[in-house]
């Protein structure tokens, strides 16, 4: 996973294109990266013959695709001079395209799809970029706390394992860079894995001998650590992880996951509480990709 690659921003000229593509921009701005917006385009007949994955732009002559980036590329360089956008027309069906795209890349931006709940495309790229991903959701990123005058919480799940943490370190620079809340969320499932222990104690009221309390704190003073000036919350329930991290997430701007975790089977590219967490969360999900082994 390379992390001085460019913010790529996958787009497909619909209404709700244009937030996912200014979230990507806010983004590469955030990052001092380069923005690359990308648009596929597949051969009819190609397109007839039945592909797999389905296509992010119209069949036909590619030309209304290109017009349509070279238009969003001229209009997105003028509002922002000091950051560098370039575009790419990919010719090819979008799944296996935008994944080539994502050897390259420290960020791949993707909308929901042509609901406001992900579809086929956004799922399957959370699963299978080789970078991080973000699912972008249709809420702008101050509007839940607009009646506070507070910037929604960064929110991520945190179980122990190497791909929480990291999500947790991935989570705490989104945190700072929007002078938001890091929400540390350490939920336990309430009945028991099936390949793990048959009985998982309570949480306990005292924070000073659970373990659980502990671990939380521990990855909490390891971020302060390294993030002085970040405000960090810590959420501990005896609950369904995916159902805590989503209710956590409420009014949040931002909710970053690890692609998998400590749950019984190892083998998913996504795990079932991760997949879960991009499927429902209300904002936008950031999908952090590491080598976890």
């Amino acid at each position: 996973m390379r992390t001085d690659g460019p913010v790529v921003i996958a787009l497909d000229g619909s209404l709700l294109s244009d937030r996912t593509l200014e979230w990507g921009l806010r983004e590469a701005e955030r990052r001092g990266a380069d923005a690359v917006l990308v648009r596929a385009w597949t051969e009819p007949d190609e397109y007839a013959l039945g592909g797999w994955f389905p296509t992010l732009g119209d069949t036909g002559d590619d030309g209304e695709a290109k017009d349509y980036l070279d238009a969003v590329l001229a209009r997105e360089t003028a509002r922002r001079p000091d950051l560098r956008i370039t575009s790419a027309l990919l010719h090819g069906q979008v799944v296996p395209e935008l994944r080539t795209q994502s050897d390259d890349a420290q960020l791949l931006v993707v909308g929901p799809g042509p609901s406001r709940r992900p579809g086929h495309v956004a799922m399957h790229l959370a699963a299978h970029a080789r970078c991080p991903v973000a699912v972008v959701r249709d809420h702008g990123e101050s509007a839940p706390g607009a009646a506070t005058g507070k910037v929604g919480a960064v929110v991520v799940g945190v179980d122990g394992s190497r791909a929480s943490l990291g999500a947790a370190e991935t989570a705490a620079r989104a945190a700072n860079a929007r002078g938001a809340v890091l929400r540390l969320v350490h939920a336990r499932p309430t009945s028991p894995a099936p390949f793990g222990p048959d009985y998982v104690p309570p949480l306990s009221d005292n924070a000073a001998t659970d373990p659980a309390h502990r671990s939380a704190r521990a990855v909490a003073e390891s971020l302060l650590a390294h993030h002085p000036d970040l405000e960090v919350e810590t959420v501990l329930v005896d609950e369904d992880p995916a159902r805590a991290i989503l209710a956590a997430a409420r009014g949040a701007q931002l909710v970053v996951v690890g692609s998998r975790g400590l749950g019984a089977f190892r083998g998913m590219l996504l795990g079932s509480v991760s997949h879960e967490v991009v499927r429902d969360a209300a904002c936008t999900v950031l999908v952090e990709h590491r080598d976890e082994d």
